[in-house]
């Protein structure tokens, strides 16, 4: 599916005259929203992966907020919510309780408003304020340089900042390990709590996950539990594990004699070796590799791989997270600070060439590849 085929779903979901405005815009500039905002009397956004640009009544998008933007009111806001449940809120209440919804298409948008809680504690939002709508896009390939470089037997976590592309990575990863196209066939099962990966829609998925089994709907660590013991596969697949307490759930599921591929939030090296998450991740022992992927500007770009062992020499032995250890890994921009294994610039120190480790070209093109090249000592 084309990137603009993507974006018209979305655009569906607007009111006519705005749907028509962003249609107008220049293809180039259309082809690069990954975000649409909607909020309450303020401008209509879009987020084009480098930063937020404001649509004006005469069909430009600019940098900053100015009288004659384009706005909405509170009932088109809520209408735009409503289209987007297909019009059945009570079926979207589970979503809804955590401040999202999930699209007929797999893609998810945020929910803002006013929060109320029942009786029994479960969450619900009404007095809708503003939405914000992603635009996923397939990009076949995009897991291909990971796989390349890392054994997928032995488990992959993938960590980025939101927009990204983990989990764009994750189903081409899933698709081209059931498929055959990196290696021999591995059957694959995807774990797909949100349908972001899949679009399940009546038995059948929207999105090309190849020939993987899809269990959707159950918890993380209810669907490992169950794939583990009727499906027997060899790579369960997991998208986004994002808070702590979901860490230790699944990680009871982990180390079962079968591989796991997974993504967590992650906002940059620094983060990498504190956050919680990627931290009792890889204390599981069940991802042999980290994938550290660069910013939204660029999304599904690897900036720097560690296997475990070169994750815990980062980590492990000293109060502030082990960052003085022999450095292990690398990200090379061409920089003199990289070159020859000084500071990074945010605390994390960067190895330095090793003369045998032939680093990866620079990508010049796509939406997908190395940001610069990448080495591991």
């Amino acid at each position: 599916m084309t990137n603009m085929e993507e974006l018209e779903k979305a655009l569906r979901l607007l009111p006519e005259q705005l749907a028509a405005a962003l249609r107008k815009l220049p293809e180039g500039e259309l082809a690069r929203i990954q975000e649409l905002r909607l909020r309450t009397g303020c401008p209509v956004s879009v987020f084009d992966g480098s930063g937020s640009r404001f649509l004006s009544r005469t069909g430009r998008l600019h940098s900053f907020p100015a009288q004659g933007d384009w706005t909405l009111s509170r009932r088109e806001v809520e209408d735009c919510f409503y289209r987007l449940c297909e019009f059945s809120v009570h079926t979207h209440q589970q979503e809804l309780s955590q401040g999202f919804v999930t699209t007929s298409w797999g893609d998810r948008a945020g929910v803002c408003g006013v929060m109320t809680a029942d009786q029994q504690g479960q969450a619900a939002c009404r007095e809708i304020s503003s939405l914000s709508i992603r635009i996923s896009r397939e990009v076949p390939g995009a897991a291909l340089p990971l796989l390349e470089r890392v054994n997928p037997a032995e488990g992959i976590l993938i960590a980025g900042m939101p927009g990204s592309g983990k989990t764009t990575l994750l189903r081409d990863l899933a698709r081209s390990l059931s498929m055959g196209l990196a290696g021999p066939c591995m059957k694959v099962t995807v774990v797909d709590e949100r349908h972001e990966l899949s679009a399940m829609m009546e038995g059948e998925p929207r999105r090309d996950l190849g020939c993987c089994d899809i269990l959707c709907g159950l918890t993380k660590a209810a669907a490992i539990t169950q794939a583990v013991r009727t499906l027997s596969p060899q790579l369960i697949v997991c998208d986004e594990v994002g808070s702590l307490e979901e860490a230790e759930q699944i990680s009871q599921g982990l180390c079962c004699g079968v591989a796991f591929a997974a993504s967590a939030h992650c906002g940059g090296r620094r983060e990498l070796f504190e956050s919680p998450i990627v931290k009792r991740l890889m204390a599981t022992g069940a991802f042999g590799t980290v994938a550290l992927l660069g910013s939204s500007a660029r999304p599904c770009t690897l900036e720097a791989l560690l296997s475990k062992e070169e994750y815990d020499a980062q980590t492990d032995g000293s109060a502030d997270g082990g960052r003085q250890h022999r450095p292990v890994w690398m990200v090379a921009r061409g920089s003199a600070a990289a070159a020859e294994g000084t500071d990074g610039g945010d605390g994390t120190i960067l190895g330095t060439v090793c003369p045998s480790v032939r680093l990866s070209a620079p990508d010049t093109g796509g939406n997908c590849g190395t940001a610069g090249g990448f080495g591991r000592i």
